[in-house]
């Protein structure tokens, strides 16, 4: 059974799907998708499950995640989603499959689980700083006085979203960084970056700026997608809090000012209200 947090995690399950005929993914989010769509470019036969009704349901909402199941189909996956995982079997001591919730085995040479990470903040707890899914932080990623956290570990106020947020990608672990390293040598500036990740599946390349909440109103500002070639623009209550661009790299990010605006324009309600 893998895991996928560290570059040895990573070369351990390449080496295992080279070999393998089956793998089943437990995890239908961005890092599950990525594996399963990885694992059958390399030929494995590849089974997706988990509890979600689609691939990345929760990060993109309805109508994509139901076009990614579609590409995942179409690419030879085969997916047991909208039901729970509950263990897995094993033989001699080496995993055998996946038992979902219906009994219903799935079997597989390789299993990978891809269910979320939890922030590693043990080795801090009688430090007296703030700890709750993360380090906890002001709008500066102050957790104290002269004490920062940046990264995934690091849950801090943003302003202009009006919540505390981690983030779990590369660019916010980047960006992050930088605010921090200012804030040190004397800028006093609030961090409140667009959100931003992007996963490349089989020939897809999709784009997130900002947020895409459950219930929000959904509309296509550029290309097609029955051309499956297109910028979505998500708003809620008349606020554009997101886009996202289907195999558009270059338009996507044209828009990401509309995320910028919509989230001054949120604040800015906010405010009013308090």
């Amino acid at each position: 059974m893998h895991v996928l947090r560290s570059l040895e995690d990573a070369q351990a399950l390449r080496a295992d799907l080279l070999t393998a005929a089956r793998l089943v993914v437990v995890g239908e989010g961005v890092l599950g998708s990525e594996i399963a769509a990885t694992a059958r470019t390399l030929g494995v036969d590849v089974t997706m499950a988990g509890p979600q009704s689609a691939p990345m349901a929760l990060q993109v909402g309805p109508m994509v995640s139901e076009m990614l199941a579609e590409l995942h189909r179409d690419n030879g996956i085969r997916l047991r989603l909208g039901v729970g995982v509950v263990g897995l079997t094993e033989v001699d001591g080496h995993v055998t499959g996946v038992r979902l919730a219906t009994d219903e085995v799935l079997p597989a040479d390789v299993v990978v689980v891809a269910i979320g990470a939890i922030p590693t903040t043990g080795w801090l707890a009688d430090s007296g700083l703030q700890l709750d899914n993360g380090v906890v932080c002001d709008s500066r990623c102050r957790a104290a006085d002269g004490i920062y956290a940046v990264g995934d570990v690091a849950r801090w106020h943003h302003e202009q979203l009006g919540a505390l947020v981690r983030l779990e990608n590369r660019t916010n672990a980047t960006e992050q960084a930088a605010a921090v390293a200012g804030a040190i040598v004397g800028e006093d500036e609030c961090y409140a970056p667009v959100p931003y990740f992007w996963t490349d599946q089989f020939d897809v390349k999709i784009q997130v700026h900002g947020t895409l909440p459950a219930e929000c109103e959904v509309d296509i500002v550029d290309g097609d997608v029955s051309a499956r070639r297109f910028v979505a623009r998500y708003r809620t209550d008349g606020i554009v809090t997101g886009v996202l661009g289907w195999n558009m790299p270059k338009q996507s990010p044209l828009r990401r000012q509309e995320v910028v605006d919509g989230l001054a324009v949120a604040a800015d309600r906010v405010a009013s209200t308090t």
